[in-house]
């Protein structure tokens, strides 16, 4: 489960990487820049320069990816894409990674019991780490967390019920 939690930690500050990577500035000042010159990623722009990186335009004096799209790194070059919604989380009880809270999952009262973003029943380095990088890319609309049992074991051509693998097999 270390493992796991490890290579969900990286993935989550890779993600967060780009951004602050992003924040090198180009060294050519805004008056030295003329019509055609391109500007590197959170540089500054205005309306007679154009931004270098393919898919990036000039909003409010900063190159940078339009609305619903995020910079990522693929094979050495910064790009925009798509923001990939996450819809559904399984999760185990793995102290401190995630911690879960028992009379929450178990009140009728809790609305957002199952919310990734809002949920009161989750916490934890890797909740926390979640809800963080969702603040700048706002990947978690309409997700849900649910608690399973066990990472799982495949018997007799099946994954245990209420299981990580069971929910990765779609059987959920």
């Amino acid at each position: 489960m270390l493992k796991i939690a490890c290579i969900l930690i990286a993935s989550i500050a890779e993600a967060l990487a780009v951004s602050s990577t992003g924040m090198v500035f180009n060294s050519i000042s805004s008056e030295e820049r003329g019509v055609g010159l391109h500007a590197d990623y959170l540089a500054a722009c205005n309306s007679t320069s154009r931004c270098q990186k393919q898919g990036m335009y000039c909003w409010e004096g900063v190159c940078q990816c339009p609305p619903n799209k995020a910079p990522i790194m693929l094979r050495g070059e910064l790009r925009c894409r798509e923001i990939v919604q996450i819809k559904r989380i399984s999760t185990i009880e793995d102290h401190p990674w995630v911690i879960s809270n028992a009379s929450c999952l178990s009140s009728e009262k809790a609305v957002a019991k199952s919310s990734c973003r809002h949920s009161p029943c989750y916490s934890g380095i890797l909740v926390d780490l979640l809800r963080s990088a969702d603040e700048d890319g706002k990947f978690l609309d309409n997700c849900t967390i649910t608690k399973v049992s066990s990472v799982g074991r495949f018997k007799s051509g099946a994954w245990t019920n209420n299981s990580i693998m069971d929910h990765l097999a779609g059987n959920v």
